[in-house]
């Protein structure tokens, strides 16, 4: 049989061609990776001996303020801050809180729980959050909240659940710092920490007389179906009573029996714990720094 002439089939690649390949491979992947987390908002790698260390260097992009932005943040702190007080003064403390608000966005994207802030990208959502609610109620859907946000509410509402989403994050992956730090927060403050165990109400309606114990499970479950009675409930004293009228428009006589509470132990309450240290002592502070790595830009002179 004769022999095919030719360049050698199988040839065995020279081993630095392989190490070249495999480093370049091994770039690429590594390029897509911190691409998808600036583009998406993919969670960063977490410093695995101190996240909060890590979290106070990041320094994000620099982000351009337009006059529209600036506009309605000025009018938001006149009505939401009362020390804004006026002329500079009131311009400053605008600039200092549209900083905040950008550290928060940017340290949000950063964790991967939201996206950049954008003036613009918050008004269409709005406008589309108001059309999905309003065509609920005109349904007869049940709709949480309001029906329908101005700009100024539905920014509070943005705002209010990042910085719970972010604090969320934080207990989750707290290393062994936080928990360290958040367990002399415990000791300092471990009535604080009390929680509900039992209510025990008696409750007379329609001539009959009934005694109910319930678990700060069937609490929150009261509270759907008989807002005024919880409240009542969750404030009163043993023995203090109530005359009120029950939802579908019953007299209802309640008084409280008892109350059960206790204070669990720090490895019960490690995350409230958490999430009170932060809160507390580190948000705040936090916030500031991100704000100074990376200050927003403003495109108009004062």
């Amino acid at each position: 049989m004769a022999k095919q002439k030719g360049g050698r089939v199988g040839q065995a690649v020279p081993r630095n061609r392989l190490w070249i390949a495999a480093v370049a491979a091994a770039v690429i992947v590594l390029a897509v990776i911190v691409w998808a987390a600036v583009q998406y908002g993919l969670p960063a790698p977490a410093a695995a001996e101190n996240l909060m260390a890590e979290l106070s260097s990041y320094q994000g992009a620099i982000r351009t303020v337009g006059r529209e932005e600036y506009n309605f943040f000025s009018d938001y702190v006149k009505k939401n801050l009362p020390a804004a007080g006026s002329g500079e003064a009131q311009e400053q403390l605008t600039r200092d809180y549209i900083n905040k608000v950008n550290a928060k966005f940017s340290l949000g994207n950063h964790l991967g729980v939201c996206s950049p802030f954008e003036f613009a990208a918050m008004e269409l959502r709005m406008e589309q959050e108001n059309t999905i609610r309003g065509a609920k109620a005109d349904s007869g859907e049940t709709v949480y909240g309001v029906t329908g946000f101005t700009l100024e509410t539905y920014f509070r509402y943005l705002e209010s659940t990042l910085e719970e989403d972010i604090l969320n994050y934080l207990v989750e992956y707290a290393d062994q710092d936080m928990l360290e730090q958040a367990r002399v927060y415990y000791d300092a403050h471990r009535s604080s920490f009390e929680q509900l165990v039992s209510i025990t109400y008696e409750l007379e309606e329609n001539g009959e007389a009934t005694t109910e114990t319930l678990s700060s499970a069937g609490m929150r479950t009261l509270e759907k179906g008989d807002e005024t009675l919880a409240e009542f409930l969750y404030n009163a004293q043993p023995g203090e009573t109530l005359d009120y009228q029950s939802p579908d428009g019953a007299p209802r006589h309640a008084a409280l029996v008892d109350a059960v509470y206790e204070i669990p132990g720090f490895d019960d309450a490690v995350s409230a714990a958490v999430h009170a240290w932060l809160n507390v002592e580190v948000m705040d502070a936090l916030y500031e720094t991100v704000a100074e790595n990376a200050p927003v830009a403003f495109d108009f002179d004062f």
